[in-house]
């Protein structure tokens, strides 16, 4: 089973890739996240807020151009596979409530475990959707996802040229003599300021993030609505959506079980990291360029198509190395991180919000470069691979997934 979607099988017969790439997948969330648990409000933006020594530098490019945005793109791939899965052995009764206690899940997550940057609300949202196209064959499945990819592409090209057309009347107004208060000036100005938070809205984080669980509950819930809007709900919803439906396409074909030629694997990996590495240096390397001092126009469309190719390279290296059997063993290790996908996730949270970060825990938010963030996160991962490996000597089911699997099936799991 993956993040979301279906039964969970017997140890046997479970699928040992899927279980290797979700657990890589959530190893590699963490990296992401903890950037945005830890540091100081707008380090999404600006990087250097953080810090900017050698080591940061090196580490926002490894994470920009080979994480960001990969690693929730395959958790959602496998969303679509464990749909697959789940479509043929369970009906819509067991699946709907999976995915609503999902629903559930999400919102207790973001909204009191003070982690505004949950996936899994959207992921029940588009799974209730996905169930629908479930007798659909692979190939209009993966021509949606591509479909639904392209349509949101096609309003970043056209959020480029809104930007774009933005910035061009400013800087017509400002040659021509307009003064500071001319409307064209004034518009271009308060979009980049929008871009970032201001001074005022940093300190407030600070003073919220450093304070008791109350503060900071009362701080996250407000940043939780302001992410959940109506508006970026439905583009998350549809970006999860896109990819769950090519997900559960390969699914059928039989890449994602391995089963496939590893010349396909292959090619993938080529084309995936060959057309996604200069898409992502490009568009990264133009806002380090302007040392983020203003808003990078290509990200609005490119985003998309650069995140997507990575994804796809990224799977079909990790499937190119397990039909070959190279490095098998190693990949192994993650698989156990995998069948605890939803407890590692949520536990994720509980470490950092709750006991690293918070003035009611360690304490140590913002007081840590990228770089070390990094190191923190890289500890905790160690951290959950072992104890992941432990659990599963004596227990059949993660403590969550044994939970989600009693609210699906109506009955207590062994």
């Amino acid at each position: 089973m993956t993040l979301a979607g279906g039964p969970l099988a017997a140890p046997a017969d479970r699928i040992a890739t899927l279980d290797i790439i979700r657990g890589i997948a959530i190893c590699g969330i963490l990296f992401i996240n903890i950037w945005v648990m830890g540091s100081v409000s707008g380090v999404e933006y600006d990087a250097r807020l953080s810090g900017w020594g050698i080591l940061d530098q090196a580490v926002w490019w490894l994470q920009m151009v080979f994480v960001e945005g990969t690693m929730r793109g395959l958790l959602s791939l496998l969303f679509g596979a464990g749909f697959v899965l789940m479509s043929a052995r369970a009906g819509a009764g067991r699946y709907f409530r999976r995915t609503l206690i999902l629903i559930l899940l999400g919102a207790a997550h973001a909204w009191l475990l003070l982690w505004p940057g949950d996936i899994l609300f959207v992921y029940g949202i588009a799974g209730l959707l996905l169930y629908f196209v479930k007798d659909v064959d692979a190939r209009p499945l993966v021509g949606a996802g591509i479909a639904i990819l392209v349509f949101l592409a096609g309003l970043g090209l056209g959020g480029t040229a809104e930007v774009a057309n933005m910035r061009a009347l400013a800087e017509g107004a400002a040659a021509a003599g307009a003064q500071a208060d001319d409307a064209r000036i004034v518009e271009w100005a308060d979009y980049r300021a929008s871009l970032k938070p201001s001074a005022a809205k940093m300190e407030r984080s600070l003073e919220a993030r450093a304070g008791s669980f109350a503060e900071n509950w009362h701080y996250k819930l407000g940043v939780s609505n302001d992410w959940m809007k109506p508006e970026s709900l439905v583009t998350l919803v549809l970006d999860a959506l896109a990819m769950m439906l090519i997900g559960a396409g390969l699914m059928k074909y039989g890449l994602l079980s391995g089963e496939a030629d590893a010349d396909l694997y292959r090619w993938m990996l080529v084309a995936g990291y060959g057309f996604g590495i200069p898409i992502s240096l490009a568009e990264w390397g133009q806002l380090y360029a302007a040392n983020f001092a203003h808003p990078n126009p290509i990200l609005f469309y490119s985003d998309e198509i650069g995140r997507v190719a990575m994804t796809m390279g990224h799977l079909g290296l990790l499937l190119w190395l397990w039909r070959r059997g190279t490095g098998r063993r190693a990949l192994g290790i993650f698989a156990p991180v995998g069948r605890l996908a939803l407890t590692n996730y949520i536990s994720q949270t509980l470490i950092c919000q709750g006991v690293l970060f918070p003035g009611f825990g360690l304490g140590l938010h913002a007081r840590l470069s990228l770089s070390q963030l990094w190191g923190v996160a890289l500890l905790i991962l160690l951290a959950q691979i072992a104890a992941s490996h432990l659990w599963l000597r004596y227990f059949r089911f993660g403590p969550l997934e044994w939970l989600w699997r009693w609210g699906t099936y109506l009955r207590r799991p062994a």
